[in-house]
C-alpha cells in the first residue's frame, strides 16, 4: 500500500484537541447510559457501537496518524452506521432522507480526502463545521437552552455526545497535513 497523501501528528494542538473532543464524547456517552436503563438494543446501536468508533478514532491518530491515517476511516465508517440507525427514529421521511445523505457525504469525503483521492482537506471544514454550527444553534438552544420547561440536564447528554464527536472531526481536519 502506497503512503498516503496526509498524515495526522499527534502532538499537533488540533490533533490533541481532537482526542479530548473524541474521548470526551465517549464519556459522556457512558455516563449517560449509566443513568440511563439499557435494553439490548441501545446497548449495542446507541452504546457500543458509538464507543466503538470512538475507542478506534482515539487508538487510529494515537497509534497510526503519523504514518497510517487511513485508519481513522473506520472510527468515521463506525460512526456513519450509528447514525444511519438512529435517523431511522427521526419524525419524518424528509428528515430521515436528507440526514441519510449527509451522513453518506460525510463518509464518503472524510473517506476519499484521508486516501488522497480527494488532495485538498479544505471541503472538511464545512463538512464538520456546518453541521456542528446548526446544531449548536438552530435545534439545540431551542431544544435546550430555551425550551420551557427545560429538560432535565441528563437527556442533554447524549446530544452533547454528538456535538463532541463533530467538535473531534472538526478539530481532526485542521490538525490534517500533507506528507
Amino acid at each position: 500500500m502506497a503512503d498516503s497523501l496526509f498524515v495526522i501528528p499527534k502532538s499537533s494542538p488540533a490533533a490533541r484537541v481532537s482526542l479530548g473532543f473524541m474521548a470526551a464524547a465517549g464519556l459522556i456517552r457512558i455516563l449517560y447510559f449509566c443513568l440511563t436503563p439499557l435494553t439490548p438494543w441501545l446497548f449495542w446501536i446507541h452504546l457500543a457501537l458509538p464507543l466503538a468508533a470512538v475507542v478506534w478514532f482515539v487508538l487510529s491518530v494515537m497509534l497510526w496518524g503519523e504514518t497510517e491515517p487511513r485508519w481513522t476511516a473506520i472510527s468515521v465508517f463506525l460512526g456513519v452506521l450509528f447514525f444511519l440507525v438512529k435517523s431511522f427514529t427521526f419524525a419524518t421521511l424528509l428528515h430521515t432522507v436528507l440526514c441519510i445523505l449527509l451522513y453518506l457525504t460525510v463518509l464518503a469525503l472524510y473517506t476519499l480526502t484521508i486516501w488522497g483521492m480527494i488532495r485538498t482537506k479544505v471541503l472538511l471544514y464545512p463538512l464538520f463545521g456546518l453541521p456542528l454550527a446548526y446544531h449548536i444553534f438552530m435545534e439545540d438552544i431551542q431544544l435546550y437552552i430555551l425550551a420551557n420547561p427545560r429538560p432535565p440536564f441528563v437527556e442533554w447528554l447524549p446530544e452533547i455526545s454528538v456535538l463532541c464527536i463533530m467538535a473531534s472531526l472538526l478539530a481532526v481536519s485542521f490538525a490534517i497535513r500533507k506528507r
